[in-house]
């Protein structure tokens, strides 16, 4: 059985002149067409974010998103943060003074964050006593400590029978629980409301606040996903260079070598910050894939160009080149976008980002590779 396919050695040679030609003719306006569309492109990483929601990396149809839009529109908040406060003393949770500042951070809390529902906390339960028990009384909160331990030692006597505070304050009675329901946002602003919180409880209090819990957790994650995507892809790049080095012999070619390997990511951030599509956990994992397999596009190009340069003119070590190795640099690239595709039918978002940013940047590897760096190179040989 006889099997046909596109082969690029075929294509080539029905050309009249020969692709190597054709990129030593229009080198430069390769090299300053694809200089231009990398500044055009470049300029949407002004518009980059690093942003994700948990909720809303499901599809509107599962029953997560569909069950917590109908906690956000119908009951309350679906996003919960817990907040540990530190009085810094045994039992100075009980403490009039620091039961006033957490009224206090309550209402300057939900003033800077809209999102927030409502606060749940021990001050809770002294504030409805100090009503029920005190009519009289001005202020939420006793002024005597002893008040408050008696409020709450009434108020647990009332509870069923193994139930206690110790959900709402530790057994020494120094860490107090403060927990928070907010509507759904996105991690962005949940890192800012986690960092106002805790320098808010440092700056202006004595005291101080951590916040835990799983949304937190979630958003530390995200934080930390970025925090080291540009340091992994800056180390790996290092050793990548230096294994080029070591297998090339070629100090100069270095820089060349590493333009169709980076060049992709700068150009599909560029076009990311244009439509308004944030950097998720899918997005960073994509970039090592994306970085690995420009690598191995490139390897099979300087392999074959090396090799040629050696006994062939500049034209005709790119027809070598790319009649060599330009079936398995657009075949490999063609099955791995396939592959990649197919996460694009997912219902979970960062399976979709991932998809869409690894098709779109491996193809454009594949042309840099096909086209670029020939041009680059074609510029080098005439220099010297």
């Amino acid at each position: 059985m006889h099997y046909t396919y596109f082969n690029l050695k075929k294509f080539l040679s029905s050309q009249p002149n020969g692709y190597g030609t054709f990129i030593s003719r229009n080198d430069k306006k390769i090299v300053f067409g694809s200089a231009f569309i990398l500044v055009v492109m470049g300029y949407g990483l002004t518009s980059l974010k690093v942003d994700s929601n948990s909720i809303k990396y499901f599809g509107e149809e599962t029953t997560v998103r569909s069950g917590s839009t109908f906690i956000e529109e119908k009951i309350t908040g679906s996003m919960t943060y817990e907040i540990v406060l530190d009085s810094k003393r045994k039992e100075g949770a009980k403490e009039p003074k620091f039961l006033r500042e957490i009224v206090k951070f309550e209402k300057e809390l939900k003033a800077n964050f809209p999102n927030i529902i409502f606060t749940t906390s021990l001050k809770d339960i002294v504030t409805r006593m100090q009503k029920v028990l005190n009519q009289n009384a001005t202020e939420p909160i006793p002024n005597s400590q002893n008040i408050v331990a008696q409020y709450l030692l009434l108020y647990s006597m009332s509870l069923p029978q193994g139930m206690e505070l110790n959900d709402k304050i530790d057994t020494t009675e120094e860490y107090l629980r403060l927990s928070i329901n907010s509507n759904i946002q996105d991690t962005s602003k949940d890192l800012a409301m986690i960092d106002w919180i805790e320098n808010w409880w440092s700056k202006n209090t004595p005291y101080s606040a951590t916040v835990q819990g799983q949304t937190s957790i979630f958003a530390y994650m995200q934080r930390s996903v970025i925090n080291t995507l540009l340091t992994s892809i800056s180390a790996t790049l290092v050793l990548v260079l230096f294994a080029m080095f070591f297998i090339y012999r070629n100090l100069k070619m270095l820089s060349v070598f590493i333009l169709p390997n980076i060049l992709p990511l700068i150009l599909v951030a560029g076009v990311m910050g244009y439509l308004g599509i944030s950097i998720d956990i899918g997005v960073a994992i994509s970039a090592s894939v994306i970085l690995g397999i420009a690598v191995d596009d490139t390897i099979h190009f300087f392999s074959k160009y090396f090799d040629a340069i050696k006994t062939m003119s500049f034209e005709e070590s790119i027809d070598h080149v790319i009649s060599h190795s330009g079936n398995a640099m657009i075949l490999t690239t063609f099955i791995l976008s396939f592959t990649f595709a197919i996460f694009g039918v997912s219902s979970f978002v960062p399976n979709i980002n991932f998809s869409i940013v690894t098709v779109v940047a491996l193809n454009l590897a594949l042309l840099l590779d096909l086209v670029l760096l020939p041009a680059v190179l074609s510029l080098g040989v005439k220099q010297n």
